[in-house]
């Protein structure tokens, strides 16, 4: 029995956040900004296979993005990710607004 896999959709809210973050890194070493898309794109990879991770608050899901201090923060609707934020996980408590696609 093969499992379906999940599409992973981005909002523009947590498209601003990965450029963001992404231009952030790239200030630092142009390397680093590579490696965290590459890193972002591991992690949509193991969502796309299993997106049922903890709930948080209502009825976001969160994800560590590896070797990286970010978290994605997601909604499972059916076949679909929605990532609605992707943050720095060293902020205090963060809550995203469900909604805003």
């Amino acid at each position: 029995m093969t499992l379906k896999k999940h599409t992973v959709l981005l909002a523009p809210s947590a498209i601003e956040d990965i450029q963001d973050g992404i231009n952030y890194y790239k200030n630092i070493d142009f390397l680093l900004g590579k490696k965290f898309l590459e890193a972002l794109k591991s992690t949509f990879k193991e969502l796309k296979n299993n997106p049922f991770y903890q709930i948080r608050y209502e009825n976001v899901r969160v994800r560590t993005v590896k070797k990286f201090p970010y978290v994605l923060h997601f909604v499972v609707e059916e076949n679909s990710v929605i990532i609605y934020g992707v943050r720095f996980s060293k902020m205090k408590e963060v809550k995203i607004e469900i909604g805003k696609k």
